[in-house]
């Protein structure tokens, strides 16, 4: 009985991944018609850029959602008990400084050849671009000032890191969250316990008896 249990558990997990992956594909292939049949170079140019950015956004909710919480699910694995340290200690992110700047050196490499080039080598200019802002943004999403510039995307994080760990798999766009319904209950609430452990005390007491997300 355990077996087959498993065994209709995977299936399912499965059956999700390919409607995801195919729904990203009917999304991914209408942009590249749009840059194909576009009227001007500009138009093709932003279209390829933004082709190539939510290239990435879906592949790290794709990784973060049946990588890092179900197919890796197991004791012992290395990048599920990374990422379960991460759960435990939500401020501890091993991305510094000098990772971040690296990789925004590369886009300052990277627009200008695009350009000069002006053809799909954009779209790898805005999947580069999709991995320099996510080394960003996820640190960003841990400070609590972040809840001014990108108050749902925080909110979703915190109920991933609290209650609903199995809910909020994107860093830097809610839209597949959203798309694939998995997406925080909306009567959800965020607790000052949630808070404490999400932000941790030495950033949290600033925050003590202030009105923050709910």
């Amino acid at each position: 009985m355990k077996t087959m249990t498993e065994f209709t558990k995977k299936s399912k997990e499965i059956r999700e991944v390919c409607r995801c992956i195919g729904t990203f594909l009917f999304i991914a292939i209408s942009l590249l018609m749009i840059a194909e049949f576009t009227g001007t170079a500009e138009l093709r140019f932003m279209v390829l850029l933004v082709l190539g950015w939510l290239t990435w956004t879906f592949i790290e909710y794709s990784l973060h959602r049946f990588w890092m919480h179900n197919f890796f699910r197991s004791k012992g694995n290395k990048i599920y008990d990374l990422h379960m340290d991460h759960h435990k200690n939500p401020t501890d992110i091993k991305i510094s400084g000098f990772h971040r700047s690296l990789t925004f050196g590369g886009v300052i490499l990277l627009m200008p050849l695009s350009i000069y080039l002006d053809n799909y080598f954009t779209v790898f200019t805005g999947f580069y671009i999709g991995f320099m802002l996510y080394s960003m943004l996820h640190v960003i999403l841990h400070k609590p000032w972040s809840r001014y510039i990108m108050p749902n995307l925080q909110k979703s994080h915190i109920h991933h890191h609290g209650k609903y760990p199995n809910r909020g798999f994107s860093f830097s766009i809610i839209l597949w969250d959203w798309m694939f319904g998995t997406l925080p209950p909306k009567e959800a609430k965020i607790t000052e316990k949630m808070l404490e452990f999400y932000f941790k005390e030495e950033e949290h007491d600033h925050l003590h008896g202030k009105k923050f997300l709910m």
